[in-house]
């Protein structure tokens, strides 16, 4: 199994991932910043010249939440999601969703308007409207983790790399949000997470 990875993007969570299930995987390292996926044979994998990519026996995947879930389901005995007849399976599908298709956009729109776009291409308004639409997330998910420790309850599941994994992208934004904050510093205690980190740094 392979993963190819850029430090500071989407590929952490399978990365993180990958820690937590304790199994065996190689990583090479693709930096997409100073365009290296843009090579014919890495466009063989990913269109887009991107990452993550996941290579199993043949079996190649892009797109981190689809990782993710692809190695949840196959490590399923390692308990990373309710199982088919849980009542929390459907919440599981939600926040699996729930991160790239709402969470993640406002974040986005601010960092390219504050730093990843050239400055004459960046919308002071659509950082505003990005920061009030991510206040209305930072709600939903700080009510989520109030009176529990993860997500779904007491047991860790990939949503919570999906979720927690964005949390560290725009950190400042938390300080209104105290049971978010204590879930963000609590998954960034695990071992797990912790040496996929130092994987990234030293990758870096």
């Amino acid at each position: 199994m392979k993963l190819y990875h850029c430090p500071n993007t989407r590929s952490v969570r399978p990365l993180w991932l990958l820690e937590e299930l304790g199994i065996s995987y190689d990583i090479q390292l693709v930096n997409v910043f100073a365009q290296e996926g843009h090579t014919e044979d890495y466009l063989k994998l990913h269109p887009h010249g991107a990452v993550p990519v996941l290579e199993d026996d043949g079996t190649v995947i892009f797109e981190a939440g689809a990782i993710c879930m692809y190695l949840t389901e196959k490590y399923a005995d390692r308990n990373l999601a309710p199982t088919l007849d849980s009542d929390d399976r459907g919440r599981y599908f939600q926040w699996m969703f729930y991160v790239p298709a709402t969470m993640e956009p406002p974040l986005w729109n601010i960092f390219l308007h504050t730093k990843g776009l050239p400055k004459p291409k960046r919308i002071p308004g659509i950082i505003d409207y990005s920061r009030e639409r991510f206040k209305k997330v930072a709600e939903v998910l700080n009510h989520a983790v109030s009176d529990r420790p993860f997500l779904l309850g007491d047991r860790f599941n990939t949503p919570d790399i999906m979720v927690g994994s964005t949390l560290q992208w725009q950190p400042d934004l938390l300080e209104n949000y105290p049971a978010l904050q204590a879930y963000r510093k609590r998954l960034s205690q695990r071992p797990a997470y912790q040496k996929a980190n130092a994987i990234g740094q030293k990758a870096e």
